[in-house]
């Protein structure tokens, strides 16, 4: 998941080393206990067309030309499953047309707000720390290009003292990036300052995309933290060579997964088949910054322990329920014909969580590992809801998921402290799905969020031609921006965060 990433500078380093002294000397270890985020409102996930599914006329037009999108009742058909007599077997194909169809469509925005916390035991005079993070991420690929944002967060740094309610604003990770075939264009805010306003106290709350904002982004002008490159200058890397896994390959030994073989990888499957592993790989470079013929993986290693990165073909997917030995038949998997929308309720068989969860521990490890580095983390909690509309199109997915260990690890928020007791990092993630012609047109996201691109300043700016410019004439700004909340929809949306707290 694209998630809560963060970046400190040595005077942050310094100052939380400052903190940390006088917070132990001070003896006030026990924390701020108030709650520093506001509920953020379900509407921020029915916006517009989020979560709608799509007329067999609209998305015929949108298909990829040469591809096929695969309806849930063929796939199972052709599978030859009973829903009802093999559930895992049903939730494994549903998930794995879902996954292949989004890859088959021309446009494409998903969204994903997710709360983690991270939890260091016995690292400060014994005490625990505890860190919440709030992370925003979307994506939007259309006809008029790419857009995409994060915003996130810290909203609790507790165990410190009374500091920790200052200090907090000090991370965080803030970007936009934008891309078409003139140009890319990409701004980084600064550290810390997330907004996610509720209802209660900002009325323009669904203005935001997930409801949350930071103001420092729309400052950003100039200087090294706007980078605007022409399209021929933006793309320095050929593609990578297509992954083809050598047969009976094993995971490296000082993985999470230790030796054990490869998921079988398969060129020709069928949409509903299970889908191949593919990890994120590089182009390795020489010291002096030539490419060579070379392709390595790109893994997190943390405490000697390797994690991998990657996805099962969408950017989203990174579980892998899509190999029915892997699921429980207590998987439930429901059919609701007024929406025409089927559910998948996973269950994990516990001997198979580790090669399900792969790429999903390595997300998570990669986005907590500035606050704590976990050695041998295992998943403690797994929960994952799927929404796919009976078209094949995925809806929405919800999870609750947790890793935990008992050994020391560092706790890299406030080096060179350890958890001396473990740690754990958990978090819940809401993710909704649109493949309309409005919300998914990059220059519409750029009128309301990034306005700049279509003035000559920044150009002039960054010495870039000013023909480069977007052309965001009839577009909404956010002064006249009025979103509309599918409120029929909502209603009927089974929030699995709202039942378990």
């Amino acid at each position: 998941m694209k998630s809560f990433k963060s970046k400190k500078s040595k005077a942050l380093l310094t100052c939380l080393a400052v903190v940390m002294i006088v917070s132990i000397l001070c003896l006030t270890l026990a924390g701020c206990k108030k709650p520093l985020a506001g509920e953020t409102p379900l509407g921020v996930y029915f916006v517009g067309d989020f979560q709608k599914d799509v007329a067999a006329e609209d998305l015929a037009k949108i298909t990829k030309e040469g591809e096929k999108i695969y309806g849930i009742e063929y796939a199972l058909a052709q599978a030859g499953i009973d829903k009802d007599k093999e559930p895992a077997k049903a939730a494994a194909a549903i998930y794995a047309t879902a996954v292949t169809n989004y890859n088959n469509i021309t446009q494409t925005g998903y969204y994903v707000l997710t709360d983690a916390k991270v939890s260091a035991r016995g690292a400060l005079a014994g005490k625990d720390v505890n860190v919440g993070i709030r992370s925003t991420y979307s994506s939007f690929t259309g006809k008029n290009g790419s857009f995409s944002q994060t915003v996130s967060g810290v909203t609790q740094l507790d165990g410190i003292g009374p500091v920790g309610d200052t200090l907090r604003g000090n991370f965080g990770y803030n970007i936009q990036s934008f891309n078409n075939d003139t140009f890319s264009a990409f701004r980084r805010g600064s550290n810390g300052g997330a907004q996610f306003p509720t209802e209660a106290n900002d009325k323009n709350v669904y203005k935001y995309i997930l409801g949350a904002y930071n103001s420092s982004l729309s400052k950003v002008v100039r200087g090294d933290k706007l980078d605007i490159k022409p399209a021929d200058k933006a793309a320095t890397e050929p593609d990578l060579p297509e992954y083809v896994p050598a047969a009976g390959a094993k995971y490296a030994d000082n993985s999470t997964l230790k030796g054990k073989l490869l998921p079988e990888f398969n060129p020709n499957r069928n949409a509903w088949e299970p889908l191949n592993r593919i990890p994120a790989r590089q182009w390795v470079y020489t010291k002096d910054g030539k490419r060579t013929d070379k392709v390595e993986e790109i893994y997190n290693v943390v405490e000697g322990t390797r994690y991998s990165c990657g996805t099962y073909g969408a950017g989203f997917a990174v579980y892998d329920f899509s190999r029915p030995e892997y699921l429980s038949n207590d998987t439930v998997v429901s059919y609701n014909s007024d929406l025409d929308l089927w559910t998948v309720e996973v269950k994990i068989l516990k001997e198979y969580v580790d090669q399900a969860c792969e790429f999903a521990a390595g997300d998570l490890i990669k986005d907590t590992k500035s606050y704590i580095g976990l050695k041998d983390a295992s998943f403690t909690k797994i929960e994952v809801k799927i929404e796919v509309y009976g078209s094949g199109l995925i809806k929405s997915m919800q999870k609750r998921d947790e890793l935990s260990t008992n050994k020391e690890c560092p706790l890299t928020i406030l080096p060179p402290n350890k958890c001396t007791k473990g740690g754990v990092t958990s978090n819940t993630a809401t993710m909704a799905f649109s493949y309309s012609d409005n919300d998914t047109d990059a220059n519409r996201l750029a009128a309301l969020y990034w306005p700049e691109l279509g003035e000559n300043s920044i150009f002039k700016n960054k010495k870039v031609s000013t023909s480069l410019k977007l052309d965001l004439s009839g577009y909404d700004k956010m002064s006249t921006y009025e979103p509309k909340v599918n409120e029929t929809l909502m209603a009927s949306f089974n929030n699995i965060f709202a039942k378990k707290k």
